[in-house]
């Protein structure tokens, strides 16, 4: 079962990499005209795993590190994604993650002056640990989660006063020749799943995704997907809000059509326990990358982002990575991005509502996201829409009160849609414009009699 790599550079059906979310393939598939609760297939009851982080195979790194930006340049000015999010708003109101631990499963998380690690987590990579990103991905993960303020630059993190627990599970770097893949699967990812809800992690951040074809995931031979899905029901169970990336089309991601999907999306898929994130651009549409399914919930910021630099001894902060197969700058981009925003913003909520469970938690980022239309309110490719994280902290979520949801938010009209004419209501209209026209004419015909009437009588009296 192939994990899905987002830098272009590994050969289809290698073992779980990190989610790069560089290139962009295929057009956006429509909504869903009608749509059905989506439910993977049941799974053999089991207890979830245990153990630490143990892949099996022999892995050597096939180059260095990723090393921090050399000219010292930093990004000074706030980026699109957090003005148009405005959980700023949150900080001055003293919601900033204080006392919160965020499990990133990642690639490692890097040291950063303005991360706060705490200094556990574990690592299935041989070598420096879990503070060791030598892909870059999780310390830009963690970033966008926890990063503290700072008078060099606008770039803040949703959560700045959280702690991130780092859980490396994962490295495109590392490769076992033998077995050709890299680290990582859906053995390891469930390991750190249940290692993260043991240490006591309140929000599960995922930006990585196991892609498999419906058949491959259904047979689930290893059964490696069964404890994934163990150790996802598990955490949530205790309260944990464990969000995935969507997943970008690359490799062995692939498009899924409308209410048929092809491809499973892992952890995704496990949509009852997940709370899964697609990616949108800076004029809110749906990026083109973004792998559409049943199981997406919402969406967030997933292009041209701004980062902590996650380069090794990095300071600063980057809008480019060294992304192309040269070594040549590019965007930072993905939902690997996206999810980590929705991460922060559970943080927040669990720390202004310390009694709603995950299922509450989960929910509330759902029914106050900008609707983008469909069925429900929801499609499958943005599901319930753009998060809006002051509506999510400031709104009353009438589920959780026992009462029934409010409707959902009204959207504009999706440029592929073209509106029907309701003929009934035409056919009232017109009914009405022409009994107000005969009216008008009746009117002004007995008008005129009258006063001709009157001329007559009025020339008979002169003569």
């Amino acid at each position: 079962m192939g994990f899905n790599s987002r830098n272009g550079a590994l050969r289809r059906g290698m073992a779980l990499v990190a989610v790069l979310g560089i290139t962009a393939l295929g057009p956006v598939q429509p909504a869903l005209a009608d749509e059905t609760e989506f439910q993977p297939p049941p799974l053999v009851p089991d207890a979830p795993p245990t153990g630490p982080l143990s892949p099996s195979g022999n892995y050597e790194p096939t180059q260095g590190c990723m090393q921090a930006n050399s000219s010292g340049a930093s990004v000074v000015e706030k980026p699109w994604s957090q003005l148009t999010l405005g959980f700023e708003r949150a900080h001055s109101e003293g919601l900033t993650g204080q006392g919160a631990t965020v499990a990133v499963i990642d690639t490692g998380v890097n040291e950063h002056p303005r991360l706060k690690l705490t200094g556990g987590g574990g690592s299935a990579v041989p070598d420096g640990g879990a503070n060791r990103d030598c892909d870059g991905h999780g310390t830009v993960v963690a970033g966008i989660i926890a990063a503290a303020p700072s008078p060099d630059t606008g770039f803040v993190g949703v959560a700045p006063d959280s702690q991130i627990m780092s859980i490396r599970q994962s490295s495109a770097l590392f490769q076992d020749k033998q077995q050709n893949k890299t680290i990582g699967d859906t053995r390891t990812m469930a390991q750190a799943v249940q290692y993260a809800t043991d240490q006591g992690a309140s929000v599960i951040n995922i930006s990585q995704s196991s892609c498999q074809t419906m058949a491959a995931a259904m047979a689930d031979g290893g059964g490696h997907n069964n404890r994934l899905h163990n150790a996802v029901k598990n955490a949530y169970d205790k309260g944990v809000v464990v969000v995935a990336a969507a997943g970008n089309t690359q490799d062995s991601c692939q498009k899924n059509p409308p209410g048929n999907p092809v491809t499973a999306v892992l952890p995704a898929w496990f949509d009852e326990y997940v709370l899964t994130v697609a990616s949108v651009g800076q004029q809110g549409q749906a990026s083109e990358f973004t792998v559409p399914g049943p199981w997406v919930d919402v969406a967030a910021p997933g292009e041209d982002l701004t980062a902590l630099d996650p380069g090794s001894g990095g300071t600063g902060v980057v809008n480019q990575l060294a992304t192309g197969p040269q070594g040549e700058p590019g965007p930072i981009q993905g939902t690997s991005f996206a999810a980590p925003y929705v991460s922060g913003l559970a943080v927040l909520i669990k720390q202004k509502f310390p009694e709603l469970t995950a299922k509450q938690v989960m929910d509330r980022i759902e029914q106050t996201s900008l609707s983008p239309g469909g069925p429900n309110g929801r499609n499958d490719i943005l599901g319930h829409g753009m998060i809006d994280p002051m509506a999510a902290l400031s709104d009353v979520v009438p589920a959780e009160h026992g009462a029934q949801p409010a409707p959902a938010k009204p959207a504009r009209l999706g440029a592929d849609v073209i509106p029907q004419p309701d003929w009934a209501a035409m056919t009232v209209a017109f009914g009405g414009a022409l009994g107000g026209i005969g009216a008008v004419l009746f009117t002004a015909f007995l008008i005129n009699a009258v006063r001709t009437v009157r001329a007559r009588r009025a020339g008979g009296d002169d003569d």
